[in-house]
């Protein structure tokens, strides 16, 4: 789609293909081409309108060669790797995290809750958020790990994903979802339950995963 922009072949105030198209064309998932639209709004290079579609932007937006370009760290990368690390490190916390720790996360989710409604607050909500992922991983007891989970969470390492996640995370549902699963992790990690712990941050990371990438995948559940 990028190639089709930058070359006009899809010119200012053009209409992007619907996901599902896209992902015939190129032959990838519906995810993939989620991403790929996710990406171009984030750059500037086009705008989604809600109900409507996605519009080449005008005039058109400077997009970056691949050195220092915004798009260096795909956000599905990063949420597949947090996927297979930040379990295993919620596990190991689970029996060796402190009670300082542990009062800290408390606190984290209490602001947390007391953001979770009101939408002018959600930049707030989401740095809120990755801090208590920076701050579980300290309580694992691996100072490697928990270094490797602290530059994954870090927004100003990973400018994309956090936009692409504040999107995600407009929805109060979406939210509320993030903000009960962060309490459930709390009580596996002060009862010292490492495979409770591991279970439910390996589902949040598979919801959060399914919000961004399978927004379809949602609605088709709650309309069940």
């Amino acid at each position: 789609m990028l190639v089709d922009i930058t070359s006009g072949r899809l010119g200012a105030g053009a209409r992007l293909p619907a996901d599902r198209s896209i992902a015939e064309t190129f032959g990838v998932s519906r995810a993939t081409a989620r991403e790929a639209q996710l990406a171009l709004e984030v750059i500037g290079v086009v705008d989604v309108r809600h109900g409507d579609g996605a519009f080449v932007r005008w005039p058109p937006a400077h997009v970056g060669g691949v050195d220092g370009s915004p798009l260096d760290a795909p956000p599905r990368d990063l949420i597949e790797t947090r996927r297979s690390i930040e379990p295993v490190v919620a596990g190991l916390a689970a029996s060796r995290i402190t009670g300082d720790r542990l009062e800290a996360l408390r606190r984290n989710v209490d602001e947390a809750a007391e953001l979770v409604d009101d939408d002018a607050a959600l930049p707030r909500f989401m740095e809120v958020g990755l801090q208590f992922h920076a701050a579980v991983a300290p309580g694992c007891g691996n100072a490697l790990l928990a270094d490797i989970v602290a530059q994954l969470v870090n927004a100003e390492m990973h400018p994309l994903w956090a936009l692409v996640n504040q999107q995600a995370m407009a929805s109060r549902a979406a939210r509320h979802q993030q903000l009960r699963e962060h309490g459930e992790l709390v009580d596996a990690l002060v009862a010292g339950d490492a495979a409770r712990a591991q279970q439910v941050m390996g589902s949040h990371l598979r919801a959060l995963d399914t919000v961004i990438f399978r927004p379809w995948a949602v609605s088709s559940a709650q309309a069940e």
